[in-house]
């Protein structure tokens, strides 16, 4: 079941553009990991979706109940100067219900947080990362339909990071609940996503679907970038002075030819051929030029041309390239 659809969506702040994507489709029950630089508009991407902002222009469609079935972590937890348990009360008294001492209990054995020594403890008896699982005890006791996190690791040790990730599978399988986790932990948002997004300065892009060239830029007098893939490979990208090269620059999956028959084209390596793995419909063939590994996804039904350590030629379409980063 669709619960989010969000259409053409724009967000600024001040003058500039933290935002810019066409679509984004959220299914309930799903665990959705998304990654990106600092200012990619990652938070700014959580707050829309939990209805704490809207956007400039653009549509936010949500399928569920209403805002109250969506609950957000943020990276700094707000407890009340009282105890654990009148932090996780307070949730229940503001919405005028009841909670039993099970639920409780249940909440707190959930993100690994003993009830007998941690329902009596004062907030100013925690520590950062044990402030933080209750955060998460209070949000699972509300049962959400939405669970948004926002950088939840920053403050975990192993431990912590292992009982947070049994929670929010927990509230993903138990509950149903459509998990949207956005974090600087790569490895960690690997093991707890069952599908993977990027931000690129506001580009929503699908992460097996890009690759991100970002060590290697260089800069013409002309203000043109090119890229030295290493071993005599370089593209060059006229009429790019205006993109920031700061942060790297995407190369998507259309962008990259295969077996080109006309322009510029570059010698590389099939060096790996493996499944799609999030939805199996596809094949991804793992292409070395130069120094760098390049993506492309290809059908099943194309697999069968192509062999690990085949020489083949691929191009750029470079017109395409810098229309995605027209805005950059």
């Amino acid at each position: 079941m669709m619960l989010y659809k969000l259409k053409n969506i724009t967000h600024s702040y001040q003058d500039k553009v933290v935002l810019d994507f066409s679509s984004l489709v959220l299914n309930a029950g799903e665990m959705v990991g998304i990654s990106g630089k600092n200012g990619s508009g990652k938070s700014t991407l959580l707050r829309l979706l939990a209805f704490l902002e809207s956007p400039n222009t653009g549509e936010i469609i949500y399928g569920g109940e209403g805002v109250e079935e969506i609950a957000i972590l943020l990276p700094e937890v707000c407890l009340l100067s009282r105890s654990v348990r009148a932090n996780l009360e307070y949730m229940f008294k503001i919405r005028k219900r009841k909670v039993s001492e099970s639920q409780i209990n249940e909440a707190l054995y959930l993100v690994g947080l003993e009830p007998s020594i941690f329902l009596k403890r004062a907030f100013w008896e925690l520590s950062s990362g044990e402030k933080q699982r209750v955060g998460l005890a209070q949000r699972l006791l509300l049962r959400p339909r939405v669970l948004l996190l926002d950088e939840p690791t920053n403050s975990l040790d192993s431990e912590g990071l292992q009982a947070f990730s049994n929670a929010i599978w927990w509230a993903n399988r138990e509950l149903g609940a459509l998990i949207v986790t956005i974090s600087h932990d790569k490895k960690w948002l690997d093991a707890n996503s069952q599908r993977r997004l990027k931000l690129h300065f506001g580009s929503l892009i699908a992460q097996n679907h890009t690759n991100l060239l970002s060590h290697n830029w260089s800069e013409a007098q002309n203000g043109d970038k090119f890229y030295d893939f290493g071993e005599g490979e370089v593209l060059v990208l006229p009429n790019s002075a205006h993109l920031d090269r700061r942060e790297g620059i995407i190369i998507a999956q259309e962008h990259i030819w295969l077996h080109p028959n006309d322009g510029l084209s570059f010698q590389a390596q099939i060096i790996g051929i493996r499944l799609e793995p999030k939805d199996g419909r596809g094949v991804i063939l793992e292409i070395r030029l130069g120094r760098e590994i390049l993506k492309k996804i290809i059908s099943i039904d194309e697999v069968s041309h192509y062999r690990v350590f085949e020489k083949i030629e691929i191009g750029f379409d470079v017109e395409g390239i810098l229309r995605m980063h027209q805005g950059g």
